[in-house]
């Protein structure tokens, strides 16, 4: 049960990536770079948070990649059904980048802390 329950942040967390998915884009930035930039940090901010989430349910790094990149693949499929949305696999690429800075920050923060229990 303890293990479903450290679960729970990253659900939560991977229902607000839906949420946004779902949503249309217009109105962000004032050009065409500004925009670019704001939606790729977007990208790169929501999956390292969801790699470090992850990372306090499993201790397993390649397992984090693959659960947290697996979804950012199905959350571009998704955005392809969403009207004014595109799914593009150079954004799934942005997300794995995001994915893997997560997994430094977290090992960065938190490996002695654990390492010590």
């Amino acid at each position: 049960m303890k293990k479903i329950i450290k679960f729970i942040p990253a659900l939560i967390w991977m229902s607000v990536i839906f949420y946004f998915s779902s949503r249309q884009t217009t109105g962000i930035g004032t050009n065409v770079t500004d925009r670019f930039l704001i939606l790729k940090s977007f990208h790169l901010i929501e999956y390292a948070f969801l790699a470090i989430l992850l990372s306090f349910a499993i201790y397993k790094n390649k397992l984090v990649v693959f659960i947290a990149y697996l979804y950012a693949i199905s959350d571009e499929i998704h955005q392809s059904f969403v009207p004014g949305r595109t799914g593009r696999f150079r954004d799934t690429l942005i997300d794995l980048i995001g994915i893997l800075i997560g997994i430094l920050i977290f090992a960065k923060l938190f490996s002695k802390k654990i390492s010590q229990k």
